[in-house]
């Protein structure tokens, strides 16, 4: 199934993964290296909530989902007679999931109702909690909520992060670290590091109005200029995919910079000095696609496949 599906959107971030309706998009993030929690929502209501959580050991999944079900509860403000649950209904199965560990349940109340499954994956050792939301009586909710339950993955695949927003997908190693992000519906920028290498990714909308006075390589300049001033990168116009694009590359030598070079191969470690980046036109979307990476010698193939595993349209 591709990413680009006309009736799915794929929204990915730090591992957690799951493809939903074309009209929900990602409306709130935050997420650390021991718990995390994501919601989309369509025009008028959260849709969806992933929560996960690292979790070594064993896990109860009857008292977890007790307790996630009293905080929704208190959330709704809601008496017993306002709030009921369901817990023997069959949202998924652990063989869907493909989970040793797996509960689902489902909640009504006044003004919203609830399916959803709480699981633990024992290859990434996290408890992950998932619910698609919707209003009392909603017909084909619970076919819904099996769909898009059905597609959450809650790690990388093959040493890779999907990291995916508003319709932009990329993948990304799993040992690189976001540091950064801005997420806009006309730009969205993701920032990486490992060690000392650093990627950044992102994509501009609006192309036709970014370029109707000046060449991509142009904007390009004008664009990152400053935050690519230290490397003094050279470009040379090309064609990805059919589209114009620009391919360029720097590299990165201020004072002191031999001397942390020299310190780190003393101790067996590399400093990258050289920036490798490509940039394009995607007529068929009107966007600009960005990527480019500072890297150790032995990695200088991953700014290509950084590039090549980017769907533009």
């Amino acid at each position: 199934m591709s990413d680009k599906d006309q009736n799915q959107r794929l929204i990915g971030w730090a591992g957690i993964t799951a493809r939903v309706p074309q009209d929900w998009a990602l409306a709130s993030i935050s997420a650390d290296e021991k718990e995390g929690y994501l919601r989309i929502d369509d025009r008028d209501m959260a849709r969806l909530e992933i929560k996960w959580m690292a979790s070594p050991g064993f896990v109860d999944l009857e008292k977890t989902v007790d307790k996630y079900l009293q905080t929704v509860k208190k959330a709704h403000k809601a008496d017993d007679d306002q709030f009921s649950v369901d817990r023997d209904i069959r949202v998924v199965s652990k063989r869907q999931m493909k989970k040793d560990s797996l509960a689902t349940f489902a909640w009504h109340a006044q003004q919203q109702q609830a399916y959803g499954a709480v699981w633990v994956c024992k290859q990434c050792d996290q408890t992950v909690i998932a619910q698609v939301l919707g209003r009392p009586q909603e017909d084909g909710l619970l076919d819904t909520a099996q769909r898009v339950i059905r597609s959450i993955t809650d790690h990388p695949t093959d040493g890779w992060t999907t990291w995916a927003a508003y319709d932009f997908v990329c993948q990304i190693p799993e040992d690189f670290t976001l540091t950064g992000q801005q997420l806009y519906s006309a730009l969205l920028k993701f920032s990486f590091t490992r060690d000392t290498e650093t990627i950044e990714v992102g994509r501009w909308g609006m192309a036709d109005t970014l370029l109707r006075d000046q060449t991509l390589d142009q904007w390009l300049q004008r664009e990152l200029g400053k935050e690519l001033k230290s490397y003094k990168p050279t470009s040379d116009e090309t064609q990805f995919r059919g589209h114009e694009a620009v391919i360029f590359a720097g590299t990165r030598m201020p004072p002191l910079q031999g001397l942390k070079r020299f310190a780190l191969h003393l101790i067996g470690r590399q400093a990258p000095y050289k920036l490798l980046g490509h940039a394009w036109h995607c007529e068929a979307t009107n966007k600009i696609f960005v990527v480019h990476a500072l890297l150790d010698a032995a990695n200088y193939e991953l700014a290509d496949q950084l590039r090549d595993l980017i769907e533009c349209h």
